[in-house]
């Protein structure tokens, strides 16, 4: 939201199921708390809203912003269902609002490099995919007791922290196939703490993702196999990120080395600031790879994710999941 204000947007109005909260970030970016939301959507010199609810108040939300037509950015995932997405989808579209999905992964610096190398066939073919994102929120218990409340973030670790590489997994590798999932719950926590995905594209890509709420500090990992080479990347945004690089195309690189700061380092506009641009200066109502098709797919993988754990199946992407 920082980042919406510095662009010359301006916070009207802050809604929170909680007034404490709510009238804090109200003062935080300098607008007003208002505990009606249909209120809100009422006046008219609100153009956009952001929604930064949990997952599972998204639909809600987002249909009675589309219905007052107003532009909406959206906190990732959109919805716990697909079918949810596409019925967000109808209302964006039927009543001409503009729609950008929170992807902060697909505008870092770091990301882009590497869908940049993969571009130029740096590493090959891409073989196999690893991801890992974790950290120690249910040892260390610092978040609210709502994030272990499935009735309102609808799922645990692999929705939460599980967004991150199922937005990147398919950015690097394309249209998923198949989705295998394995989950548990170790500390009694009401969510599952930790979990591992497989994934098998239809490029014959390989991914794995492995999410956990059990670790310690915040750490994410990212590994990419090609048939000329390595990609590696240690850290997360928050920190200091080193990306290694071994290829067989690249002189210089035929063993592993550091890329140079300065080659990964290239900023991008953040999601929240684009859509500030789309509303203020585009006749476009959507960004590509922040639009329903992401949000969509990044949905379904969420779904097909939790249905392979609870049956202990492989999942088909492109299969209705049973009711």
């Amino acid at each position: 939201m920082q980042k919406a204000i510095a662009k010359d947007a301006e916070c009207l109005y802050v809604w929170d199921i909680e007034k404490e909260r709510g009238e804090q970030f109200a003062q935080q970016y300098g607008g007003r708390y208002e505990a009606d939301y249909q209120k809100i959507l009422q006046d008219p010199c609100v153009e956009a809203v952001v929604i930064e609810a949990p997952t599972s108040m998204h639909k809600e939300l987002i249909l009675l912003a589309a219905q007052s037509r107003k532009h909406i950015f959206s906190e990732k995932p959109l919805a716990l269902t697909t079918a949810d997405c596409i019925e967000i989808q109808e209302a964006v579209e039927k009543n001409g609002v503009k729609f950008v999905l929170s992807l902060e992964a697909l505008a870092h610096p770091v990301y882009q490099n590497i869908g940049s190398l993969l571009k130029e066939g740096v590493i090959g073919d891409v073989t196999s995919i690893y991801f890992r994102r974790s950290h120690g929120a249910v040892v260390h218990q610092h978040l609210p007791k709502y994030w272990f409340d499935t009735e309102q973030t609808g799922g645990g670790v692999t929705l939460d922290l599980g967004c991150h590489g199922l937005t990147l997994l398919p950015y690097f590798a394309g249209e998923p196939k198949n989705i295998t999932c394995v989950m548990n719950e170790l500390y009694h926590s009401g969510i599952d703490e930790h979990s591992s995905t497989v994934i098998e594209f239809e490029s014959g890509v390989i991914a794995t993702m492995h999410v956990s709420m059990i670790g310690t500090s915040l750490d994410n990992y990212l590994e990419l196999v090609g048939t000329q080479g390595i990609i590696q990347v240690i850290g997360n945004e928050y920190e200091e990120q080193f990306v290694f690089l071994q290829s067989n195309q690249r002189t210089g690189y035929e063993k592993k080395c550091l890329l140079p700061l300065e080659e990964v380092r290239e900023e991008n506009p953040y999601p929240i600031e684009r859509f500030i641009d789309l509303v203020d200066h585009s006749l476009e109502r959507t960004i590509a790879d922040y639009d329903f098709t992401v949000a969509k797919r990044v949905t379904r993988l969420i779904e097909c994710a939790y249905a392979s754990a609870k049956t202990g199946q492989t999942i088909r992407y492109n299969t209705p999941l049973a009711k």
